[in-house]
């Protein structure tokens, strides 16, 4: 039996009210755990009536969007996260913040994940995905003028994540969510002074705009080869800050034992 028209416009009026509180979790920063506005707040601020609201709120719901509680309605974390955090990000996390070289390790698995990021960006980016991607960059040049180096290592990962959007794989932006809790626990320091040292973030800045470009571009093969040269760059600049700061921990130690 066919669905009766007013069913249909009524779907229709659902489907348009879910689609404005995703948006509105977006344009709010809403995170995993944040409180969605009430029911009566949502119903008039999106002007929909309470049995469609809540129909589009299960729908959110069963999708994992948001949880459905008694006391309000929060912003769930998807189960792609709690998979990899579970099964790669907590498992790592301790032995990974003991012992920096590590860092190394996981920057080796984000230059083959970003690779592929990258790669399916330039082939399934929306002018939405790209226009998240330019705010990034927007963002990185905006916090490096005001002198804010953790801001701008922050806002560095945001335009990698952006990028990971852009491939419209769920679980390829979870993984590399959990490989950028994992940098962030054993070289944090690192990233920060990333931004800091010399004709750096020149340099960082143009690999992040050809990164785009190539994306932008629907070139899969260059933006593959920009995540790389980039990822390699950061490598290196990285290994090089770890081994000065190994070399003056060296030299504060022989100064140390000569006072003995």
């Amino acid at each position: 039996m066919a669905p009766s028209p007013a069913h249909s416009s009524a779907q229709r009026v659902a489907d348009r009210v879910e689609l404005a509180i995703e948006a509105l979790i977006e344009a709010r920063g809403l995170a995993v755990g944040d409180r969605l506005p009430s029911e009566r707040a949502l119903s008039e601020m999106l002007g929909a009536s309470r049995n469609t609201l809540r129909e589009a709120l299960m729908r959110l719901g069963a999708r994992g969007r948001i949880t459905i509680r008694k006391g309000g309605n929060i912003i769930a974390e998807p189960a792609e996260a709690r998979w990899t955090a579970a099964t790669i990000a907590d498992p790592l996390a301790s032995v990974v913040a003991g012992n920096p070289g590590f860092g190394h390790d996981v920057l080796e698995v984000r230059r083959g994940l970003e690779g592929q990021a990258a790669y399916h960006a330039a082939l399934r980016a929306t002018p939405d995905d790209l226009d998240a991607i330019r705010r990034c960059i927007d963002q990185l040049s905006a916090y490096h003028e005001k002198g804010d180096a953790v801001a701008e290592a922050r806002a560095d990962a945001a335009f990698h994540l952006a990028i990971a959007d852009a491939s419209h794989n769920a679980v390829l932006r979870s993984v590399m969510s959990s490989m950028f809790g994992l940098l962030q626990s054993s070289i944090s320091e690192s990233l920060d002074k990333l931004y800091i040292v010399p004709r750096t973030y020149e340099r960082l800045s143009a690999q992040h705009q050809t990164l785009m470009d190539t994306i932008a571009a629907g070139d899969a093969d260059a933006a593959r080869r920009a995540s790389d040269d980039h990822l390699a760059f950061v490598a290196q600049t990285i290994r090089t800050i770890d081994e000065e700061r190994a070399r003056r921990e060296r030299a504060d130690t022989l100064r140390r034992s000569a006072r003995i």
